[in-house]
């Protein structure tokens, strides 16, 4: 293994092994002590790396955010409609947050960090911007509104899929964030829909939740 893969490698140890306390223990009980020895590491490989703890939780957050954007837009360039695209790449954002560990815990620490650090609020308004123009494709299609105004309904997206994965991590541990991203868009498609477009779209967002929910129970099925 060259060095610069043996440093990809061990700096991806530090952030598994940070994403696992995280986890068991939140992310101010765990020490940078506790994660270097999580990590079989010396004091000198991690801050060769990171710097302070802070610049981890930075790292996680840059990295699984960039995970979330690269399964959002993973249609974009598809001829579906707009609509579908957007509806399609929240479900995806929220099975992914509910599978991959740096995702989920990046998204805990995106909240946490939101109001102090630059690089959680450029990531939210990465957010916006995408779906903004995907917004504005819809608009154009027909399918929404056109009286809307696009950043409102994107930030109104946004906060939808951030909140149903808070919902249900305080509520199931991540067990029905799918369910609750259905019920979010049950009520964003009334309020948002053109009525000619309003039941092909209900149609759509039952066929994608049902297509979810089967994925992810045969991913626990492959666990167990």
């Amino acid at each position: 293994m060259g060095r610069q893969a043996r440093s990809e490698a061990t700096r991806n140890r530090i952030i598994l092994s940070a994403v696992q306390l995280f986890a068991e223990i939140g992310y101010a009980a765990a020490s940078l002590g506790d994660i270097i020895e999580r990590a079989e590491l010396t004091k000198g490989a991690f801050y060769y790396h990171f710097d302070s703890k802070e610049a981890l939780a930075t790292a996680i957050i840059e990295e699984g955010s960039d995970k979330m954007f690269g399964v959002f837009n993973r249609i974009r360039n598809s001829s579906a409609p707009a609509m579908e695209r957007i509806i399609h790449g929240c479900f995806l954002v929220a099975a992914m947050i509910g599978s991959d560990m740096v995702a989920r815990s990046g998204t805990h620490l995106l909240r946490a960090f939101g109001q102090y650090n630059r690089s959680a609020g450029q990531i939210y308004e990465r957010w916006v911007d995408e779906i903004v123009a995907r917004v504005q494709e819809a608009v154009r299609d027909g399918d929404l509104r056109p009286e809307l105004d696009a950043r409102a309904v994107s930030e109104t997206i946004v906060s939808a899929m951030l909140g149903a994965e808070l919902l249900s991590n305080a509520s199931s541990s991540g067990a029905d964030v799918l369910l609750r991203m259905t019920r979010i868009w049950e009520v964003l498609l009334t309020a948002l829909v053109t009525e000619d477009s309003l039941e092909y779209f209900r149609q759509y967002l039952a066929r994608e939740s049902m297509r979810h929910s089967a994925d992810a129970a045969d991913d626990d099925a492959a666990v167990t």
